[in-house]
């Protein structure tokens, strides 16, 4: 049996198990697919088949960096598997989302990411959501002018 691509593949540290569930379910409520080892490895699994598995199918890799995951050899591994698919050309390869204050690693800085930090959840969700658009909400109305007196 063949399984369809999914949308995104949530790579995080164990200890970070509580934020990326809670990502995947709402990309889940939004519409999207997800792929998580959470949910979707089972015992008896190939664990390395599947991430290989997951890595290569999935539209995107969602990274959930803190602390933990920045210092993880196996998350390393996955992270940088993805980010190689980046710079290969697969479009927004990997998408990094920041859960905890952390250092990204040096590789990271250049790509932008989705910050979760201190915020309450419903901004949480809309910034998530936000990140993940295939294009951007532009603001209705458009931006106020710039020029002109000051008040």
């Amino acid at each position: 049996m063949v399984s369809r691509a999914k949308d995104f593949f949530v790579t995080y540290n164990g200890k970070d198990e509580p934020w990326a569930t809670w990502i995947a379910a709402t990309l889940e409520a939004a519409g999207y697919t997800t792929t998580i080892q959470a949910w979707d490895f089972r015992p008896g699994d190939n664990f390395m088949a599947a991430m290989d598995h997951a890595l290569t199918t999935c539209r995107h890799t969602l990274g959930v960096l803190s602390p933990d995951y920045l210092t993880s050899l196996f998350t390393r591994a996955e992270w940088t598997a993805a980010y190689r698919q980046t710079l290969l050309g697969k479009t927004r390869g990997f998408v990094p989302v920041r859960v905890a204050e952390c250092d990204v690693a040096p590789l990271l800085g250049p790509l932008v990411y989705i910050d979760l930090v201190d915020v309450e959840e419903a901004e949480a969700r809309d910034r998530l959501l936000a990140g993940v658009a295939e294009r951007t909400a532009r603001p209705s109305g458009g931006p106020r002018y710039p020029g002109g007196p000051r008040p």
